[in-house]
């Protein structure tokens, strides 16, 4: 795969082609069939936000290959950055966007950006602020990326994850085998905050970009971005896939072959979570991945990002279960990553 020079917010920047590329040449790395041109190559990895499972994979990935991974958290790390044009920055903000992307970019190779205001923190509910409309255009990595001299990789966004998506996408295929037309369930979990949508996003489009027939199960008033499921229809229709939602759990689960879980939170309610808390609450124990509901797919796989609340997203028995892909997932998040960085370096 030869994407150099290339960013990656969206894996609807890749065409469906340039996504299979890249499960293939990281499913040729896990299997040591070839190594990923990394040596002397520098990351510069920015983490807004906590990460376990992409900084470590993102690291690792360029230290299994001679490479160099930078790791810094904005704010404890760095100077506060600023994004907005004709500010005067006599508040809590030193360092300009403008030189921020142009220096950073000039000292690595590509460089990789999570930054989720969307991420809840804090109370039990989590604190959140602004329009989540505004705050899906995802100001700061696209104004990086407007003055960067290298290229950027979304590593999590208010809007996107799309490494999460290559993974899941590679899971499959490696799981699968041929995916197209294979039903696939993204299904919401009940969870005691309320989780961004990026996720759910990007899982959506890992079985999209495979031509699958995917189901979206969620309770009435949990329905993803309407703008982003247009996205999704329009480019499975075109791969011969399908893209449907239903609050019909019965319906969803029957004939599975991937079963998803997520939980995430509903957009009629952003920014009152106390209230969507509240009123959510009685959807806790129908909205359970358990075993009765995966007898009803077809011998299917169970798949979730991590962390996992066990016992509130799915129980033990799932999880345990030999139908329990979570950890090849996760360790497919290295070879991804590897195969990304090793397509849009820059030389």
């Amino acid at each position: 795969m030869d994407l150099q020079g290339r960013n990656l917010v969206t894996t609807l920047d890749l065409t469906p082609d340039e996504v299979r590329g890249l499960i293939d040449s990281a499913i040729a790395l896990k299997r040591g069939e070839r190594d990923a041109a990394l040596s002397r190559k520098v990351a510069a990895l920015v983490f807004f936000n906590p990460s376990v499972r992409t900084r470590i994979s993102c690291e690792s990935a360029m230290a299994r290959y001679g490479g160099t991974a930078i790791a810094i958290n904005p704010g404890k790390d760095t100077w506060n950055f600023e994004t907005k044009e004709g500010v005067v920055m006599d508040a809590n903000t030193q360092e300009h966007i403008r030189e921020l992307a142009p220096v950073i970019t000039r000292m690595c190779h590509f460089v990789g950006i999570r930054k989720s205001e969307l991420i809840t923190v804090g109370s039990a509910q989590g604190e959140a602020s602004g329009d989540y409309y505004e705050l899906a255009k995802d100001e700061f990595i696209h104004r990086f990326i407007e003055f960067a001299e290298a290229p950027v990789v979304n590593l999590e966004s208010n809007r996107w994850h799309p490494m999460q998506s290559l993974a899941d996408s590679t899971t499959m295929v490696e799981k699968l085998g041929e995916t197209r037309g294979q039903k696939y369930v993204l299904t919401w979990a009940w969870h005691p905050k309320s989780l961004p949508v990026a996720t759910p996003h990007s899982q959506l489009m890992s079985a999209v970009n495979l031509g699958m027939d995917v189901t979206v199960l969620r309770p009435e008033g949990y329905g993803l971005e309407p703008e982003v499921m247009a996205a999704a229809k329009e480019r499975a229709e075109a791969l011969g896939g399908t893209v449907s939602e239903t609050d019909d759990q019965d319906a969803a689960y029957a004939g599975a072959r991937v079963v998803c879980a997520k939980a995430w939170a509903s957009l009629d309610y952003y920014g009152r979570f106390d209230q969507e808390a509240k009123d959510k609450a009685p959807l806790r124990p129908d909205w359970i991945v358990n075993e009765a509901k995966m007898a009803k797919t077809a011998d299917g796989l169970f798949m979730h990002c991590l962390p996992v609340r066990r016992n509130i997203i799915v129980t033990d028995g799932v999880l345990d279960g030999p139908l329990c892909v979570v950890k090849d997932e996760a360790e497919n998040r290295l070879w991804t990553a590897a195969a990304v960085f090793d397509a849009i370096g820059k030389k």
